[in-house]
């Protein structure tokens, strides 16, 4: 029989589906709406008996009590209604629960406070017959709730809701819930997912509870809850759970509960996975006016040196939070981890120690604000001097971090810094003032702590005292795709300082002067070094923006040729042995094929080969690896020098070329003037030994044996192949009263000067020397050896 029966009731189950039962229509619908107190729709309906019996609807629109709008309060595109089975005896309809599947419900509050609801709930009364509330008077099934508030629907919605409402005859109701919180003006499905269990109390329960909550969330992506509360993803990423109960009346309700967050970091940076932290809480909750306020706990026993307060305004409509950390004696070294996966970004392997006093809040209108006190501060790194500060204030204003000025203790210095640093793009700027501080100090904090020194670069030793700025932008560049480098300016004036400056093959030392820079130029004025142990006065420009990126002027007292012959062709030194051996193509050190440099050199006292020629002035042009020099004077005691002409250091020996004047040169009781081509190849001794000049020369009032000439013009080369100076004279022509005599000229290795003239069959054979400061000695004094060779010389 039992057998029989379950057949019977199992056909039943399978066929009721399958009946149309619009006949109930009527008695359905007035049913329903005895029961919910608002007018119900429905487009079809089935008789339902696995579920209990009852009905199935399809289509279901139940309207909103007039007194809360005129939306309907349901769209349900399935209603399952269970039937009570104590009034189906007597062959009345009602209902013990209804199932709302997929509905899409509208959650109203007037402004007197009543919710539609409440009300709602109030009508549903248990079952007499089922005092255990066996079934829920009220299930919502995977719905949406929306919140209103008058005719204004909020941005606050309940998706994927699972409900289930058991009223108890006491006046007790039980809630069981889940669902993902959700914004309108935000894609998404749900942000984060809640489930717990509610008691409601619409009679004052236990103690004067009106509510009694144990609510659960989920393990969720922080980011959501950010986006929940403020409307955006605030960047910080991470995951957060937490467990809480609820209690009190509506108005105030306390809540206590257990917060987990793990690695939690920036949006664009990598979690650190193991990192977690649980945090104790405990608040205050207003459902009347949708007020949150939440503080965080110590645990059992300890102390906590971090307390977060929590406040969430107008939560259901528009949800305002704001946040506040209050830190007492907490320690920098645990502060700094949190900072640096917010995208605080600090030197791999930087030890930050001391202890922080302050405040620091956020909200959504004002962003971060707050203030910091930072005591008994230590920064290092491996391998540089460590950083002491007595004590440091921070300031937070929007998404910018302030450091005020802070003295900062360095081994053997101080420097005074202040900084500002924004956490949404990165951007990071310090400015540092310091006061005799040691260069060697103050280079390594600068390329370990901010990522670079600028112009400092190249200088060691001494110290300085001045401002330097720095500031990051960590953007791309549009031109390049690539970041942006930090940027540098500056002022500083030097001392006891030493630069090395390429191109030169000795240092500038006990260099002193004034330093300023900015981006990527800078300037060195009234600087007095010391260059191969001759005094140096110097100024020197470097902007990329110009036409000649470099601008140098350079004084020095007194230097010989040789000296500055060492300097100027130094980027032969960087050749390879194998390229001086011609075995190798020649390369040109990188920073010669950059050179645009413009510059004057002068020199008080000028000296070749120890004998000195006077003071020199020159004006010059460095292109690559062309060196023109359109202005070189060289005034001595009696006469003077101009000179231009090119270097090229292409090759891996040198090449000049020069033209030249010299005017009012004495010799000989008169004066020279003359002008030539010269050319050489070679450094040092081998520039001498390839010399070679070519070019003409006219003289007054010459005095040679006994005799005055008037004027004297003529021809001549010179080279030094043999190691001394060879000079020959062509076609020369003096005048001596009135008669034209013509000849020529022949120096030797001693540094006489044989002269050969003639004029109407007549000669004269004498001897003079190059510097004309002799006695010219005549032929007759010559011996006869000497005459001939001088005859045999001078046949060119």
């Amino acid at each position: 029989m039992l057998v029989i029966a379950a057949l019977i009731l199992g056909a039943a189950g399978l066929l009721a589906p399958l009946i149309n039962a619009a006949r109930f229509s009527g008695r359905i619908r007035q049913a329903l709406e005895s029961s919910l107190g608002r007018k119900v729709d429905f487009q079809k309906v089935y008789l339902s008996i696995f579920s209990g019996p009852g009905f199935s609807l399809e289509n279901v629109v139940i309207s909103e009590d007039p007194h809360y709008g005129i939306e309907p309060f349901a769209f349900v595109p399935e209603v399952h209604a269970r039937l009570r089975l104590d009034k189906l005896l007597t062959g009345e309809i009602r209902f013990a629960s209804l199932q709302l599947v997929n509905p899409s419900l509208n959650l109203v509050k007037r402004n007197d406070g009543t919710w539609n609801v409440v009300e709602l709930i109030q009508r549903l009364s248990a079952p007499r017959r089922v005092p255990l509330n066996l079934f829920p008077a009220l299930e919502v099934s995977d719905g949406r709730l929306d919140f209103k508030f008058g005719l204004r629907k909020t941005v606050l919605y309940i998706s994927n809701t699972d409900l289930s409402i058991y009223p108890e005859r006491s006046g007790k109701v039980y809630f069981r819930f889940s669902g993902s919180p959700a914004r309108t003006d935000r894609a998404g499905m749900g942000f984060g997912h809640v489930r717990g269990d509610v008691n409601w109390y619409l009679n004052a329960g236990p103690g004067g509870r009106q509510l009694e909550a144990d609510v659960s969330l989920d393990p969720s992506n922080l980011s959501e809850i950010t986006t929940l509360l403020e409307g955006h993803d605030a960047g910080v990423h991470g995951t957060v759970s937490s467990r809480l109960r609820i209690a009190g009346p509506a108005s105030d309700l306390t809540v206590k509960g257990e917060l987990h967050l793990n690695d939690v970091h920036r949006w664009d940076l990598l979690p650190a996975s193991g990192e977690e932290w649980s945090v104790r809480y405990a608040g205050e909750i207003d459902l009347v006016k949708h007020r949150a306020d939440v503080r965080t706990l110590a645990q059992p026993g300890q102390s906590t040196p971090v307390a977060v307060h929590l406040r969430v305004n107008d939560f259901l409509a528009h949800p305002r939070s704001s946040v506040v950390a209050e830190l007492k004696d907490a320690s920098l070294a645990d502060v700094v981890p949190l900072a640096s996966r917010l995208g605080m970004t600090l030197p791999h392997g930087a030890d930050l120690h001391g202890v922080v006093n302050g405040a620091v809040g956020y909200s959504r209108e004002g962003g971060w604000s707050g203030g910091l006190a930072i005591t008994q501060a230590e920064a290092a790194l491996p391998g540089v001097p460590g950083l002491r500060a007595s004590e440091a204030d921070v300031t937070l204003s929007g998404d910018r971090l302030h450091l005020d000025p802070t003295i900062l203790e360095t081994g053997t210095g101080k420097l005074k810094m202040s900084g500002d640093y924004s956490f949404s793009n990165q951007r990071a700027s310090a400015v540092l003032n310091a006061v005799d501080v040691p260069l060697d100090e103050l280079k390594p904090l600068a390329n370990s702590w901010l990522g670079g020194s600028g112009p400092l670069g190249a200088m060691s030793d001494g110290s300085v005292t001045g401002q330097l700025t720095y500031a990051h932008n960590p953007e791309q560049s549009p031109n390049t795709g690539e970041i942006e480098p930090a940027s540098w300016s500056g002022q500083f004036a030097l001392k006891d300082a030493t630069i090395s400056v390429p191109g030169l093959s000795l240092p500038l030392q006990d260099a002193r002067g004034k330093l300023s820079f900015r981006d990527s130029g800078f300037e060195i004025d009234h600087l007095i070094a010391s260059l191969g142990g001759q005094s140096v006065r110097a100024s020197y420009r470097f902007n990329p923006l110009a036409t000649r990126s470099e601008r140098a002027h350079i004084e020095l007292s007194r230097a010989d040729l040789s000296q500055l012959d060492e300097l100027v062709t130094s980027p032969a030194s960087s050749e390879s042995f194998w390229s001086r051996l011609r075995f190798s193509r020649h390369s040109i050190p990188g920073f010669l094929n950059k050179r645009n440099l413009e510059g004057d050199l002068a020199v008080d006292q000028f000296f070749a080969e120890g004998q000195p020629l006077g003071a020199l002035r020159s004006h010059f042009v460095c292109q690559g690896s062309t060196v023109t020099v359109d202005n070189v004077a060289l005034k001595m005691p009696q006469g003077r020098i101009d000179a231009r002409g090119t270097i090229d250091f292409a090759a891996a020996d040198p090449k000049w070329r020069f033209t030249a004047k010299a005017a009012d040169y004495p010799w000989g009781g008169g004066s020279l003037n003359a002008q030539a081509q010269f050319a050489s190849i070679g450094a040092g001794k081998e520039l001498l030994r390839n010399f070679t000049a070519t070019g003409s020369f006219t003289g007054e009032g010459l005095v040679i044996s006994a005799d005055t000439f008037e004027s004297v013009s003529g021809r001549f080369q010179v080279s030094f192949a043999d190691g001394w100076p060879d000079l020959r004279l062509s076609n020369v022509q003096a005048v001596q009263n009135g008669d034209e005599w013509t000849g020529n000229g022949l120096s030797e290795s001693d540094g006489k000067l044989f002269i050969n003239l003639e004029h109407e069959g007549r000669q004269l054979h004498f001897v003079s020397t190059l510097t004309g400061s002799t006695t010219p000695t005549p032929l007759s004094a010559v011996p006869a050896g000497a005459a001939d060779s001088l005859d045999g010389g001078l046949k060119f």
